[in-house]
């Protein structure tokens, strides 16, 4: 469903933060990638990664390796799909 306080999303961006693979082999002694996230420990496993939306920030969603339900494109795709179904529900009306 479209909604058109979707028109101009972009504009209601706050902060983004992008980390390119070179920042990720400085910062983090990451020289190949990081599969699971920053670590890939039990914390990062199913069910234990974080969902679309954060418990107690109202308006943020987290979508990609590190975020239900997990690594690798198929699982990013899926999680993205739910984040963007959290954010078109808290935005549906009635929903404010």
């Amino acid at each position: 469903a479209r909604l058109p306080e979707m028109a101009r999303w972009t504009e209601s961006i706050v902060h983004e933060s992008i980390i390119a693979p070179a920042e990720w082999r400085h910062d983090f002694s990451l020289d190949r990638g990081a599969v699971f996230g920053l670590a890939s420990g039990l914390d990062q496993l199913s069910l234990l990664r974080p969902g679309p939306r954060h418990p107690r920030v109202g308006g943020l969603f987290f979508a990609g390796a590190s975020a239900r339900p997990g690594n690798g494109v198929p699982l990013v795709m899926v999680g993205a799909r739910l984040c963007s179904d959290a954010v078109v529900r808290d935005l549906a009306p009635g929903q404010r």
